[in-house]
């Protein structure tokens, strides 16, 4: 449901979000598609909560392979300057399903 829903609220209607037949009959995925977009947002809310305080300057992300419904992951991150934040999503068996870079003002 939740997938349904970020699509109607980001206009994006692309069934890989929502039709699992399709998914799986026309794209040949084991289920559906996680949104990208989605995923990024979940790594600024971790740096929004890691970083209490902090300003957000420039924030870039990529999608390194997809995450299906139901795969577990890990929102992850770390500082490696005090200007600079590096964070990024593990899927299932640690393997990385997106990077990004977060300059901090």
């Amino acid at each position: 449901m939740l997938l349904f829903r970020f699509s109607a609220l980001t206009f994006n209607a692309h069934r890989i979000h929502y039709d699992i037949d399709y998914c799986r009959t026309e794209e040949g995925y084991p289920n559906l598609v996680v949104h990208g977009p989605m995923l990024a947002l979940l790594l600024l809310d971790l740096a929004e909560r890691e970083l209490p305080g902090r300003r957000f300057r420039q924030f870039r992300y990529r999608g390194v392979s997809p995450l299906f419904v139901p795969d577990r992951f890990a929102v992850c991150g770390c500082t490696d300057r005090d200007d600079h934040a590096l964070l990024w999503i593990e899927g299932p068996g640690g393997g990385l399903a997106m990077t990004a870079e977060l300059d901090l003002a």
